[in-house]
């Protein structure tokens, strides 16, 4: 997450706006739920439990529309205040991911946001709970972002996090709460015998490092065992049902799904998302977009300092290369990366089709089964009051005669200078290990660090001492969760984090010197982003040069020291059988949240016109080109349609006018856009025809559903446009 100068003093402003007594106002602007029925969760009833034989792995997979308020909130990943939702190009999925054997279960899920928080989780296990008992808790409920920066934002319940939202976002925060929710109960409800299968292959050409620099501060001999300083690798679980079919298929791979930059305003599931979609229509010919019976969840790895725009950094004029340390663009002039393609839509597509094709190979290797038990180990842990054995990356060994600890939470400088994949517009510097006079007594309005917080972060100057903020709410959390889920033969590794490459390497590989000391094969995959969002996780010599990730690792220099720890203890309990304690318990702050972003009062038609009424009529066009039709509108955020859509394109086929295209596909992009105050608005749809596409002499039409807020209720209304067609 890249955080601008400007988002700190927006951060300040409403800080002292709430301290000098002004929450009253705030309070009037809290945004309101949108339409009652939106999002319900409205699943069949539960299932009765059968009988299972304790000694057979069984599965469960589901996917669910958890797509947010497509305008009006802002994107939640560089922090932009300007990057507000304008629409949709593709939609946001949960996919869920359940495994059981004998009296343990464990749920996987990997959601399209840029990271999910412990309020999310809790508000899904109580759903889970009140329909199905103590089957599902915190401790066995994982779930993981994939780290798009093109969703909407305001769910995390940090300060920090949300604040560049202007807050808490309800209409977010619940539309997640219910997409996430309904994929595992679907995952639920078609639990099956299964076997698994474990795969691996290498992906070229998808990713950078952006921070070399860093990188090679690691020790050499560490470094000479890697033959790149990016992993290339996508480990990968095919499921199978016990008649051979397909299930589902669970990847890890470590890429930013940054290939969407901040110039973009509409909810894109980013080069994950577009790896994923292609996947399941390949797996599930004929299904529409989101609605595949085979599953398969693309999950973040080590990607912390891994960039998908291959092209570099250059200067916004010049072309000139640029890090924003060594190499700087002229005042005023961004510095930031460029992917593959030709705009950003094209490098998502081209990043995502390698990914998508690694898969595919991953998918047509027979792989080898996993076989063996299965458990799950989670434990909360307050990070500025664990000391540990600091880690010999070079013997690969645990030093207990060389203590460290973790550190009340703080960012420092550099946090400020963003990153390559954003645009740093006061060219601020990465690298930055001096303390400025000035800034440190705009940042002090806020919270001051205290000596011993300035020791624990050091080298790295404190620019925000985001653990002693405490107003209105604490604006990082010092108690995070570390886990552990043992999957018959593989473990996975959840950081509530962005471990960099090294970091992610360093995990792998005290794990797997667990396992071998046990007798097992060292498989291992880092699943990052999982559970909660701590920023950043850098080995101990990268935080040393306080590039942007260093800078941004808020648990001062042994965080990863902590992290490596903790996992060495739980995947040994793991295999030995057992449990560990829960740790403490993270305050929940869900209803002491502020908002300062408006509701919705009221849609209204201009005068002689209707809602639904057609401004734009598409016109024929051939495959490859895009036709549009523009309809008189009310605002998405009445009715966020999950499961549902905003807009389609239909054919006539035997006098059926059948769906063609939904405003969850690639091919489509629904925008929005507010005419005046009065509540007047339009909504464009786009449909770029496939160039497959035979063309037929059968009409198609497009047709816009929306929902308008009155005084006095929602109306539903309907925009059908004049019929087109495709020309050969």
């Amino acid at each position: 997450m890249a955080i601008p100068l400007l988002g700190k003093v927006v951060m300040v402003a409403i800080t002292l706006a709430v301290i000098g007594g002004l929450t009253a106002v705030i309070i009037l602007f809290v945004n309101d739920s949108a339409k009652d029925d939106d999002g319900a969760i409205t699943e069949p009833p539960t299932t009765p439990e059968v009988p299972r034989d304790p000694n057979v792995l069984y599965s469960g997979v589901g996917i669910a529309d958890m797509t947010g308020p497509c305008v009006q909130i802002n994107f939640m990943g560089y922090a932009d205040i300007a990057q507000t939702g304008e629409g949709i190009h593709t939609r946001q999925f949960s996919r869920a991911f359940i495994f059981l054997k004998g009296d343990t279960r464990v749920v996987l899920v990997t959601a399209e946001i840029q990271a999910v928080g412990i309020g999310v989780r809790r508000e899904v296990v109580k759903n889970l709970q009140e329909r199905y008992g103590d089957v599902y808790s915190l401790r066995n409920v994982i779930i993981t972002g994939t780290h798009t920066h093109s969703t909407p934002g305001g769910h995390l319940v940090d300060f920090i996090l949300d604040v560049s939202i202007l807050g808490f976002s309800r209409e977010t925060f619940n539309a997640y709460v219910d997409g996430i929710t309904r994929s595992i109960i679907r995952a639920h409800e078609n639990i099956v015998p299964a076997k698994l299968f474990f795969s691996t292959t290498s992906v070229s050409n998808a990713q950078l490092n952006r921070s070399p620099f860093s990188y090679e501060n690691n020790p050499e001999e560490e470094r000479n065992r890697y033959d790149t300083n990016t992993d290339t690798e996508l480990s990968q679980v095919r499921i199978e049902k016990t008649d051979g079919s397909l299930h589902g298929v669970m990847n890890w791979f470590s890429v930013h799904t940054v290939s969407m930059n901040m110039s973009n305003k509409l909810i894109s599931s980013d080069n994950l998302g577009y790896a994923a979609m292609r996947l399941e229509a390949t797996l599930n010919p004929g299904s529409q977009t989101g609605k595949p019976t085979i599953v398969t969840g693309f999950f973040s790895a080590s990607e912390g300092d891994v960039s998908p725009n291959t092209l570099g950094a250059r200067c916004e004029f010049s072309g000139d290369a640029c890090d924003n340390q060594f190499a700087l663009c002229e005042q005023w002039e961004l510095c930031f990366s460029v992917g593959p393609g030709s705009d950003m839509f094209e490098s998502t597509r081209i990043i995502g089709t390698r990914v998508y094709e690694g898969a595919l190979e991953a998918l047509k290797s027979p792989g080898e089964e996993l076989q063996g038990d299965l458990a799950v180990m989670h434990q909360f842990i307050h990070m500025p009051s664990e000391t540990v054995a600091k880690y010999d990356p070079v013997a690969r060994t645990f030093n207990t005669l060389n203590p460290v600890s973790g550190c009340v939470p703080g960012l420092g400088y550099s946090f400020a200078s963003g990153t390559i994949d954003g645009a740093n517009v006061l060219n601020i510097t990465q690298g930055t290990i001096i303390n400025n006079p000035i800034l440190d007594a705009i940042s002090g309005i806020v919270a001051r660090p205290t000596e011993e917080d300035n020791e624990c972060h050091a080298p790295k100057p404190i620019l925000l001492a985001t653990g002693r903020a405490q107003i209105p709410i604490p604006w990082h959390s010092s108690v995070v969760s570390a886990t552990i889920i043992w999957l018959a033969g593989l473990a996975i590794a959840g950081v509530p984090g962005e471990p960099t490459t090294m970091a992610g390497r360093r995990i792998k590989d005290v794990v797997g010197s667990v396992l071998e000391e046990k007798g097992l094969e060292p498989r291992v995959v880092v699943s990052s982003l999982c559970n909660e969002y701590i920023q950043y996780v850098t080995t101990f010599e990268e935080y040393q040069v306080q590039r942007y990730e260093g800078a941004s690792v808020i648990y001062g220099p042994h965080t990863l020291d902590i992290f490596l720890n903790k996992f060495r203890e739980l995947t040994t309990i793991a295999l030995e059988g057992g449990d560990v304690p829960p740790g403490p318990t993270p305050v929940d702050y869900r209803n002491r949240t502020i908002s300062l972003i408006p509701r919705v009062f009221v849609d209204t038609s201009p005068l002689t016109h209707r809602f639904g009424e057609v401004l734009e009529e598409p016109q024929s066009a051939r495959p490859g080109e895009t036709v549009r039709a523009t309809f008189i509108a009310a605002n998405p955020r009445n009715n966020l349609r999950q499961e549902s859509t905003y807009a389609v394109v239909e054919r006539l086929e035997l006098g059926r006018w059948v769906v063609v295209a939904t405003d969850a596909d690639w091919s489509t992009k629904f925008t929005w856009r507010q005419d005046s105050i009065l509540g007047t608005s339009r909504a464009t749809f786009e449909w770029t025809i496939p160039a497959d596409t035979i063309a037929l002499e059968m009409p198609y039409r497009m047709v816009y559903y929306g929902t308008a807020r009155g005084l006095q209720g929602y109306r539903e209304f309907t925009g059908r446009s004049k019929t087109f067609s495709i020309n050969s």
